[in-house]
C-alpha cells in the first residue's frame, strides 16, 4: 500500500518538475524567499545591533544610584550583625 502511494508520488513529482515551466518557478520563488529572508535578517541586525549601541552597556548593566545606595546600606547591615555575632561568641567563651 505504502510501496504503492510512494510510486504514484513520486510519478506524479517527475510529471509536474518535468516541466520547465514549473520547475523555473519553484526555483525562483525559492530564490525570492532566500532574499527575503536575508533582508529580514539584516534589518534585524540592524535594530539589535542599535539598540545594544543606544543602551551603550555592551551587556553590562550598571547598577543605579538607589540600587547602590541599597546595596551599600545592606552591607553595612550585615557587617554590623556580623560584628555584634562576633562580639557575642567571644564573650560567651
Amino acid at each position: 500500500m505504502l510501496e504503492k502511494l510512494n510510486k504514484t508520488i513520486t510519478e506524479k513529482s517527475e510529471k509536474i518538475m518535468g516541466n520547465e515551466k514549473v520547475e523555473g518557478f519553484i526555483n525562483n520563488l525559492g530564490g525570492v524567499l532566500c532574499f527575503v529572508g536575508a533582508v529580514v535578517f539584516g534589518i534585524m541586525f540592524i535594530v539589535g545591533s542599535a539598540s545594544l549601541m543606544k543602551t551603550g552597556k555592551n551587556y553590562v548593566v550598571k547598577p543605579s544610584a538607589e540600587a547602590k545606595k541599597k546595596a551599600e546600606e545592606s552591607s553595612e547591615a550585615t557587617s554590623e550583625e556580623a560584628a555584634k555575632t562576633e562580639s557575642s561568641a567571644e564573650h560567651s567563651q
